[in-house]
């Protein structure tokens, strides 16, 4: 996948759930207000669109954009490459 088109994706994510404009890759989930609430709506818009069933810990442990971009683009080739080898 390609990383730029993930990390817009991600971020008009981020924008829709804490309904924020112009965030940037360096902007932290917990800067911006976030909760559980606004954790839960990224997700179920990360599985929407990727079919990725990550964990909460994902993103908090991971709080910046650039951060849970990179941590998805992990999760989606390591589920990819589990389903190549199925």
């Amino acid at each position: 996948m390609n990383k730029q088109q993930l990390t817009e994706t991600i971020v008009a994510f981020w924008e829709r759930a804490t309904g924020e404009d112009d965030l940037t890759p360096e902007d932290n989930f917990f800067d911006l207000g976030g909760d559980s609430l606004v954790a839960a709506k990224i997700l179920a818009l990360i599985e929407r669109e990727y079919g990725l069933e990550a964990e909460l810990h994902l993103l908090f442990d991971n709080p910046t954009i650039e951060e849970f971009v990179d941590a998805v683009d992990e999760e989606l080739a390591a589920s990819a490459a589990k389903g190549a080898g199925a």
